[in-house]
């Protein structure tokens, strides 16, 4: 666990991920008493989770609300345990992730690790409120909710006024000090996922909190080349003008 400011924590949980060990990052925003944890992890990591939560100060039960960026399987992991373990805190996640999250309809991805293919059950559980674009949150300074569709339909990123600082989700990682973008094939709609990039470009923040790939420094700079970097990829691989030109 690392102490981001005194609101906000980032959580370290180890896994494999695109051929290489790594850590995943669940984020504990804590306010005058009031926690929430946004992510958790992957199914087996419960045990994981509940020992960087008490090293931050809380627990599984002792929790307010859960808030999921999206429905893919490292970010909804423990939702069984964690939804057991307290049926006090509210669930919270976009309209367009909660029947896969509530385990109406199978998740849209099956490839986020290697062996998803091989779980007997899917974690799911229950899902309390919806998220909605530009929604409000008293906490941390005031957060709030960008729908920004593309990864999933439902994905979201969340913004930190007082501490100027995005969390990412899984719209972009943060690998070897360079953002770069999710593979393609964990991407449900590119062009969609390419605009929700560019529109993050008109928000005011200074630091970037990614999932995969932890906190980055001077991100309006770093997103807007990645964006601009992505662009002419895609116009030279459309052939909408000659490459050298």
């Amino acid at each position: 666990m690392k102490k981001i400011s005194e609101q906000v924590m980032l959580l370290e949980l180890e896994m494999e991920f695109m051929g290489r060990d790594s850590i995943i990052h669940p984020l504990l925003l804590s306010d005058k008493g009031y926690t929430m944890l946004i992510d958790a992890g992957l199914p087996g990591q419960y045990e994981q989770l509940s020992d960087e939560l008490k090293a931050a100060g809380t627990a599984p039960e002792l929790l307010d609300s859960v808030l999921f960026t999206h429905q893919d399987l490292d970010h909804i992991g423990c939702l069984p345990e964690l939804d057991a373990a307290n049926r006090y805190a509210t669930f919270y996640t976009h309209e367009g992730d909660a029947p896969y999250i509530r385990g109406e309809r199978p998740l849209l991805k099956n490839n986020v690790v290697p062996w998803q293919s091989q779980l007997t059950q899917l974690p799911h559980g229950r899902i309390d409120r919806y998220l909605s674009h530009r929604q409000q949150f008293h906490i941390a300074g005031g957060m709030e909710v960008i729908h920004t569709p593309g990864h999933t339909s439902g994905h979201v990123c969340l913004l930190l006024r007082q501490e100027r600082a995005l969390i990412a989700g899984d719209i972009v990682f943060y690998i070897d000090d360079e953002l770069v973008l999710p593979p393609v094939e964990l991407t449900e709609d590119l062009p969609a996922a390419m605009h929700s990039l560019e529109q993050l470009l008109s928000y005011d923040f200074d630091t970037l909190i990614c999932y995969h790939g932890g906190v980055c420094h001077d991100a309006q700079a770093r997103l807007r080349r990645l964006v601009e970097q992505s662009s002419v990829q895609r116009r030279l691989h459309n052939g909408s003008y000659p490459a050298g030109s």
